[in-house]
């Protein structure tokens, strides 16, 4: 068995950092694993002094030369839908904004070609997403989500070998590339849409495989082998799951070494939360906190704070009225 990671960095964003984070927390709860990182030729050469702690935590370096007319982006889908290409065997894909909480020996059972999780952990109907995948899907002509109802998440995917998971990545490679030139460059689309096209090959693993804690993720936590916390839902908001916040990865940028601190929070994975933090549920609130008003009110709180306390003031006072 092996944990398969795909990685396309630069010095000026953080994408080594999470891997390495990822990377470390692997070998903290599964010291015996196969690890195999597949890295471009553009990255490699950018994996130099700071930048190079992972290579003592993975098991193989695969490097491959990909189209130099694709962006950094572009060049992370083209290897994670082609990673049939360059690895044997049975493997878990794995993100690199990931931390691992546990021992990730398994045993599906033979049935499982193609196995991954829900995106958000819920049925397509209930994602706050539904519209925009919708808007997305008819773009590109892709039915996946809406015959199936189901939207899977594209980061932790297991993957047999055996002819039939070697045509379902050979399909979703072709139907990324198709997508991309069609302007999104996005995986998760087309590998819905290869799973419809292949009758529903992908298995529903159960959630603690992929614990999205930032959506849904919560009764997962427990029992998490694997913890996702989203890079990229966090742009604009501070990230509440601390080995992932941007003080913690820019702390491992700094020094090209993880700290005891954060190593100590690797080894607790599931309780490293910023403690200044709340749970929301509900229609309504999630229905605020989902809207462009928050939105704009967060910006205003972020960029002009006296602005956004006059117009807090002001709005408590006629509260008050």
């Amino acid at each position: 068995m092996k944990y398969v990671y795909v990685l396309t960095s630069s010095p000026n964003d953080l994408y080594y950092e999470q891997f390495f984070l990822s990377v470390v927390s692997m070998r903290l709860h599964n010291p015996n694993a196969c690890v195999v990182a597949l890295i471009d030729s553009r990255t490699k050469d950018g994996l130099t002094e700071k930048r190079c702690g992972y290579e003592q935590f993975v098991s193989e370096t695969v490097i491959i030369t990909a189209p130099s007319e694709l962006s950094q982006k572009e060049v992370s889908r083209w290897i994670k839908t082609s990673i049939k290409k360059y690895v044997t065997g049975d493997f878990l894909y794995i993100d690199c904004d990931t931390v691992i909480a546990g021992n990730l020996d398994f045993n599906f059972t033979p049935e499982v070609i193609v196995g991954a999780i829900l995106d958000t952990h819920v049925p397509l109907a209930k994602h706050h997403l539904v519209a925009h995948f919708e808007v997305e899907d008819k773009k590109l002509k892709f039915i996946s989500s809406f015959k199936t109802g189901k939207r899977f998440n594209g980061g932790v995917i297991f993957c047999r070998d055996t002819p039939a998971g070697d045509e379902f990545f050979s399909k979703w490679h072709s139907l990324w590339l198709y997508s991309n030139d069609n302007g999104n460059h996005h995986d998760m689309p087309a590998l819905n849409q290869a799973n419809h096209d292949m009758n529903g090959i992908i298995t529903e693993l159960g959630g603690e495989w992929n614990c999205q804690i930032t959506h849904n993720g919560l009764p997962f936590l427990y029992n998490a082998k694997i913890i996702h916390y989203y890079a990229t839902a966090f742009n604009f908001v501070n990230c509440p799951y601390l080995p992932g916040s941007k003080a913690i990865l820019a702390s491992v940028k700094d020094t090209g070494r993880i700290s005891d601190k954060i190593m100590e929070m690797l080894k607790n994975p599931k309780s490293a939360f910023e403690p200044d933090s709340r749970i929301m549920c509900g229609e309504a609130e999630l229905d605020a906190v989902n809207s462009k008003l928050f939105s704009l009110i967060l910006r205003i709180r972020k960029k002009k704070p006296k602005l956004f306390k006059t117009i807090n003031n002001f709005i408590i006072k006629s509260v008050r009225k």
